[in-house]
């Protein structure tokens, strides 16, 4: 889990413009939040990431990485029932009905993968507790 969210950050923190432009496909939040957003969470998906590996600060790491996923599933679900596509950052009305197809099938996808991350995620919590 922990080279997945180092992963997903790599590219967000190398053009935080482009990142910010997909957060606005999302269409929940202002052009200052997408900014921001755009700046703040690729370095908490890194340091979460790093903390999941290394072990340090492994209990935040893990609650912090539950609660982003969440969050993703959240967004992605809510673009999905709107009737968006926020794959490569475009809106569901802005493509042929081929690729619409496509790009909601890969939303879909999506919904799945991080319903997985999250049973993973809650089983390495879970994992902690034991040992406490």
């Amino acid at each position: 889990m922990g080279t997945i969210f180092i992963y997903a950050s790599y590219s967000k923190i190398l053009d935080p413009v482009s990142f910010s432009s997909n957060i606005h496909n999302y269409g929940v939040t202002i052009i200052y939040i997408e900014n921001l957003i755009s700046l703040i969470l690729p370095w908490i998906e890194l340091f979460v990431g790093i903390g999941l590996i290394s072990g340090l600060k492994y209990e935040a790491s893990v609650d912090i990485s539950i609660y982003m996923v969440i969050l993703f599933i959240f967004l992605i679900t809510q673009a999905y029932l709107r009737g968006k596509s926020i794959d490569c950052g475009c809106f569901f009305n802005d493509i042929s009905p081929e690729d619409a197809a496509t790009k909601r099938f890969d939303m879909l996808k999506r919904i799945i993968e991080d319903i997985v991350f999250l049973i993973l995620l809650f089983t390495l919590k879970y994992s902690i507790n034991k040992k406490n």
